[in-house]
C-alpha cells in the first residue's frame, strides 16, 4: 500500500513540473515589451457588418469594383503572412472585386503588431502601403522578437521605396496613425472577430483557402 502511495506522489510530482514548464514556456505566453499599446477600447459595440469604405482604407485592385473584399490581418501572424499571397490574386480572380485591408493586431499575443501597423501607415501616407506590407510579411522573422524593432522599420521602408525616411521616421516615433489603427482594432472587436485573417466578401464571413475556396464561396454573394 505504502508502495502504490509513494509512486502516485512521483506521478503527480512530475505531472505538476511538467505543467509548471509548460505554463512558463515563453512561447506559450504572450509577449510582453515597451511596444505594447494601451488602445482605448471603450468603442467596441455589437456591429454586424464591416463599416463601409473610408479615406483610411487602403485598396488593392480597382477602387470602383461592385465588390468589396475586406480581410482584417495582423502584421505579426505567420498566418496573414502565408495568406498574404492569396490575397494578391483577388482582384485578377474574383470578377470585379477590390481588396480593404484592416488593422487587427492580436494584443496579447504580438508584441510587435501594433508598431508594425503604424509603419504600415506611415509608409502607406507617403503611397507605399503595399510594399511595405510585403516586406513586413515577407521578413516577419527578421523583426518579431525584437525587443524594439524600430531601425528594422526602416530598414524596411527603405526596401519598399518609401522616400521620405525622416518623415517615415518621425511617423513612426510619434505613432501619429495610432488613431487608424485603434478604429479598425475597435471594428475588428465589435464584429467579434476571434483570429486572424478574418475575410468578409460582401459583408459576409468567408472561410479561409485557397483562391479556388475563396472564389467558390464569393460567387454565390457577387453584385
Amino acid at each position: 500500500m505504502k508502495r502504490v502511495i509513494t509512486i502516485a506522489i512521483v506521478v503527480l510530482l512530475v505531472l505538476g513540473f511538467g505543467y509548471y514548464l509548460f505554463k512558463i514556456s515563453p512561447q506559450q505566453q504572450p509577449q510582453t515589451s515597451t511596444q505594447t499599446e494601451n488602445f482605448d477600447l471603450s468603442g467596441v459595440k455589437e456591429q454586424k457588418e464591416p463599416s463601409p469604405i473610408s479615406s483610411d482604407d487602403h485598396i488593392l485592385g480597382n477602387k470602383d469594383a461592385k465588390n468589396t473584399f475586406i480581410i482584417y490581418e495582423d502584421f505579426q501572424c505567420p498566418a496573414c503572412a502565408n495568406f498574404a499571397p492569396i490575397v494578391k490574386q483577388v482582384p485578377s480572380n474574383l470578377k470585379d472585386t477590390k481588396v480593404v485591408f484592416r488593422h487587427y493586431p492580436l494584443l496579447e499575443l504580438h508584441r510587435n503588431a501594433p508598431v508594425a501597423a503604424f509603419a504600415a501607415e506611415a509608409a502607406g501616407a507617403q503611397g507605399k502601403f503595399w510594399e511595405m506590407a510585403d516586406q513586413l510579411y515577407t521578413r516577419q522573422s527578421e523583426w518579431n522578437q525584437l525587443d524594439n524593432p524600430t531601425d528594422k522599420f526602416v530598414e524596411l521602408a527603405k526596401a519598399a521605396g518609401v522616400s521620405n525616411i525622416d518623415q517615415f521616421k518621425n511617423d513612426l516615433a510619434t505613432k501619429k496613425y495610432k488613431p487608424v489603427v485603434q478604429k479598425d482594432l475597435v471594428e475588428g472587436m465589435s464584429l467579434g472577430v476571434r483570429g486572424t485573417p478574418t475575410v468578409y466578401f460582401n459583408n459576409q464571413q468567408l472561410q479561409l483557402g485557397d483562391i479556388n475556396t475563396l472564389k467558390a464561396q464569393a460567387e454565390k454573394l457577387y453584385k
